[in-house]
């Protein structure tokens, strides 16, 4: 039975249909995206941005990376990963090493994974892994081009290319995923606020001072304003940082740092 786990995109994860049981003494069912990442165990990270259930019984989240958004489950027999999940102050950033499950076939097929091992991060190894799952996305699609053209292609990749059916515009969709997923991406520290660059001002400002519940938007442009900020600078950085998941709104006029 295999023990890799995948590193694939949510968005490409949720678009698979295609399922096939491994050969072995511990057989599993394969979930095969379209980008052909076969998937029985599957690392994920991302924004933990809601949850639903209690411990004791069947728990349900939603973990968005930059394309879209995983559906996850918990068994009600798993007390200690439904704890943890309890205890996370919503919204953070998460990983997640599960199960990959498929329910129902064709266009009505629905993906979901199922939790084995949950732990907050930041927004650093988040973006880590969003790198490196940018680069085997990137492979896969490689391979499958190769498939198509007849030429060298992994096994895995004939497979989805074959059942799939994928064209060259698809292909580019699956490219075009990627390229998405990275602009969100920091390369490097955030800027210091004295360097001027109005997003990193505000970005400290709601750091510093939004504490547990937040900082209004009107008091961002205040403080904003003593560092020599206009108002419409205030609101393409904040823009910016929703945007990039750098901070989001607890509430209707409300700035917290993620």
């Amino acid at each position: 039975m295999t023990r890799n786990f995948q590193r694939v995109f949510a968005r490409e994860y949720n678009r698979s249909t295609v399922t096939y049981t491994e050969s072995g003494t511990h057989s599993q069912t394969v979930v095969l995206t379209p980008g052909g990442a076969a998937c029985t165990n599957l690392f994920c990270a991302g924004a933990l941005l809601e949850r639903q259930g209690r411990s004791g019984d069947f728990m349900y989240a939603r973990l968005a990376d930059p394309t879209s958004a995983f559906e996850l489950v918990i068994d009600r027999s798993d007390s200690v990963t439904a704890q943890i999940l309890e205890s996370m102050e919503i919204p953070c950033f998460a990983t997640v090493i599960g199960e990959a499950r498929i329910t129902g076939a064709g266009p009505s097929a629905r993906c979901s994974v199922r939790v084995r091992e949950l732990r907050m991060i930041d927004r650093y190894a988040r973006d880590a892994w969003v790198l490196r799952t940018a680069d085997l996305t990137i492979r896969r699609i490689e391979k499958i081009a190769a498939a198509m053209r007849g030429g060298k292609g992994n096994s895995l990749a004939g497979i989805a290319a074959g059942d799939f059916c994928p064209d060259p515009a698809e292909l580019r969709t699956l490219a075009l995923m990627v390229r998405e997923a990275l602009k969100g991406v920091q390369v490097a520290m955030p800027a210091p606020a004295e360097t001027g660059d109005p997003s990193a001002i505000v970005r400290e400002i709601i750091r510093d001072q939004g504490g547990k519940t937040g900082i209004t938007i009107e008091e961002v442009i205040r403080q904003a304003a003593k560092q020599g900020l206009s108002q419409k600078e205030v609101k393409m950085a904040v823009e910016s940082l929703l945007q990039n998941d750098e901070c989001y709104q607890p509430a209707r006029g409300v700035l917290k740092f993620l």
